[in-house]
């Protein structure tokens, strides 16, 4: 049996919710956050709402007109044509893209083809990127360009890949969704395809370590399986489904050398509802039902229990739009929390206002925290982190 560590047990407490009115008067009046004036600045105006961001020595912006942008001192546009469902990457110091077609644009310079326009691609601790071909291969490229290895593990078409150190030997694995299946017609995520399985690889050789496949009629109605620390490895939070009960959030993680569900927190009762969850790594929360009001629940692990808890006073609270791949928020870096609905909202020790709608995830760096909002621009926000 797996056990878990307090940190994970006994998640911190998000701060107070304030409800954000991003109406006509506010979009052109600045910060309207009280006592915040000067705390956050505007990066950069794009032409169009930044969908994706990424650091690298600078930072850079994919907006919803597929261009990449360069947001060092005036912006530059770098490229153009790029798939607004594959989020940046950066990687050996260079921001990596896909291409509407198909092939990659990484170091300013288009390399392999034949990617899923969809899916998520990510730097190894080796350097190279991995990817996800149109026919679900995991390739391994190399700086230069080319595919140096590659495994078939059919993988879900608009995965999420991640490191998770899941052996707690820190050598982590690549962990990404497989088994593409329509037999849970929700569509949440924008089309009607889920996954039936899981798989950890090895990020230098590409071998198979471990797997996971749900038994019919389960599905992981998601993109990706976060990884989250407890007790010394990493565990994975991800969203499974059933036509009975909904959605629920599951705990996977290795156990006698296999991939198992280690706990599962509450589902729905029900079909066709969902929960989209956000962490950082030590702490759980989720947004249950996103697209009907949307309520935020905190979540514990004890043993092989998984909890969800209403965090007191929120609003409700919306962090994703039915039918996107995006879910804009869950970051803790300043104690900031940003959800985007027909009003803008947010959780932070002061009230944190923006005059129009988050349009982005959260870019957490070394250098803060940044996110584009609906009307163009790009804003640094406050440094909340406890001394």
């Amino acid at each position: 049996m797996v056990r878990h560590s307090s940190r994970f047990l006994f998640l911190r407490p998000l701060l107070l919710c304030v409800i954000l009115w991003a109406g006509a008067g506010l979009a052109g009046a600045g910060l309207a956050g009280a006592g915040l004036a000067g705390a956050q600045r505007v990066v950069a105006q794009l032409p169009d709402p930044a969908v994706s961001l990424t650091m690298t020595g600078d930072l850079h912006a994919l907006t919803r007109a597929g261009e990449l942008w360069n947001l060092a001192g005036t912006p530059v546009r770098l490229a153009a044509g790029l798939s607004t469902d594959a989020p940046l990457t950066s990687c050996a110091g260079q921001v990596a893209a896909t291409q509407r077609d198909g092939q990659l644009w990484w170091g300013q310079r288009r390399a392999a083809g034949n990617l899923s326009v969809s899916a998520g691609t990510l730097c190894t601790p080796s350097g190279e990127l991995l990817a996800i071909s149109r026919a679900g291969e995991a390739l391994l490229i190399s700086r230069a360009g080319t595919v140096s290895r590659r495994m078939p593990v059919a993988a879900l078409p608009d995965t999420r890949p991640h490191l998770a150190d899941l052996n707690g030997d820190g050598r982590p694995w690549v962990v990404l969704l497989t088994r593409p299946t329509t037999r849970y017609a929700h569509g949440v995520l924008g089309d009607a395809v889920e996954a039936a399985g899981l798989v950890a690889l090895d990020p230098v050789s590409l071998a198979v370590r471990a797997t996971l496949t749900l038994p019919a009629p389960l599905v992981f109605e998601d993109w990706e399986a976060r990884p989250l620390r407890a007790a010394g490895r990493d565990v994975l939070a991800v969203v499974r489904a059933s036509p009975q009960g909904g959605g629920a959030l599951t705990v996977v993680g290795l156990q006698g050398g296999t991939l198992r569900v280690l706990a599962a927190g509450p589902d729905f009762g029900r079909g066709g509802r969902w929960l989209a969850p956000m962490t950082d790594g030590a702490d759980l929360y989720a947004v249950h039902t996103p697209h009907l009001g949307g309520a935020l629940h905190r979540y514990a692990l004890t043993g092989t229990r998984l909890t969800a808890t209403p965090v007191t006073g929120s609003p409700l609270v919306s962090n994703h739009r039915l039918g996107e791949r995006l879910v804009t928020g869950g970051v803790w870096q300043g104690g900031v929390w940003l959800g985007t609905q027909e009003q803008t909202r947010t959780l932070g020790p002061d009230g944190l206002t923006l005059p129009a709608a988050p349009s982005s995830a959260v870019l957490a760096s070394a250098r803060g925290a940044f996110l584009g909002t609906q009307d163009g621009r790009v804003w640094q926000l406050p440094d909340r982190r406890a001394p």
